[in-house]
């Protein structure tokens, strides 16, 4: 059993023989990683068929106003690092595990920029490069890339903040040399309810928010598998929170952090991730 994965894809080759009964030369012997949607995530992964695919990032960022009416510059370098692992066995073969992993640097910028009826948009494009190291990497090295805009608009009801939001992105990745790549294209639309909690920690003032989000693949997402044909996905839901504070509040080098998590399914992947507030 020979087993591969290659570039910032991270893709797994197991080629086979096929077995009499149980196998036919259609079957998908090829495992790739979803690497620019597991690195959308942010802080997060998904599993299927096997894969494990983690990517964990450190958003690194700072922002900038650019005039007196708001418009403001987000300069980010998110250092991004996966884990990945596949399990897997062939018919009257033996079980097999195939471990890897992959640092990337994918700077970025984003932009806030208000219009009328309290909408802000948020233009945003990024571009990098990845390494995978670890068990028979293959091709190694992959550019990766990600552009849209999202938009945000917020509405104050009694204590309780409501936002809808939401998104359009184009995103892939291509090993440096000749081999594999992969791209997707996704429309977003969420809500979020936010309500302060109405006690204080010093000059904290907690609040908790919790949203839902939908997900609409064009193109749909493919997740191979081995030895069975590749999941095609066209939509997703998420549900998700996050607490953070009402009032201004500074924590490092982080203004107004906010943490939480959310969950995604849709046509049998599941995904989870660590949010730094409403994703949009």
């Amino acid at each position: 059993m020979l087993a591969l994965f290659g570039g910032a894809g991270a893709h797994a080759q197991a080629p086979i023989q096929p077995v009499p009964g149980k196998t036919t030369p259609n079957e998908n012997t090829t495992v790739n990683v979803n690497y620019v949607y597991a690195a959308n995530l942010g802080f997060g992964g998904y599993s299927v068929g096997g894969l494990t695919a983690n990517v964990y990032t450190l958003p690194l960022g700072h922002t900038f106003a650019l005039n007196d009416r708001g418009v403001t510059m987000r300069v980010l370098l998110p250092v991004q690092f996966g884990v990945y692992n596949f399990q897997g066995s062939v018919p009257n073969g033996p079980t097999f595990t195939i471990n890897q992993q992959s640092i990337a640097a994918v700077p970025g910028v984003e932009f806030g920029i208000p219009v009328p009826g309290k909408i802000l948009l948020k233009p945003f494009v990024f571009g990098g490069a990845g390494h995978t190291f670890g068990d028979d990497t293959g091709n190694p090295n992959a550019w990766i890339y990600t552009f849209g805009v999202r938009a945000t608009r917020p509405w104050q009801v009694g204590r309780y903040t409501l936002t809808v939001g939401a998104a359009l992105l184009y995103a892939g990745d291509a090993s440096f040399k000749p081999g594999f790549s992969e791209t997707y294209s996704a429309l977003e639309l969420g809500l979020e309810v936010r309500r302060p909690l109405g006690f204080s920690i010093g000059h904290l003032l907690p609040d908790l928010g919790v949203f839902v989000a939908g997900f609409h693949y064009p193109n749909k997402l493919d997740f191979s598998r081995f030895l069975a044909p590749t999941l095609h996905v066209g939509d997703q839901a998420e549900v998700g929170f996050s607490i953070g504070s009402a009032a201004p509040f500074d924590m490092l080098w982080f203004s107004n952090p906010r943490i939480g998590a959310g969950y995604v399914w849709g046509d049998g992947v599941q995904v989870w991730h660590l949010v730094l507030g409403f994703p949009f």
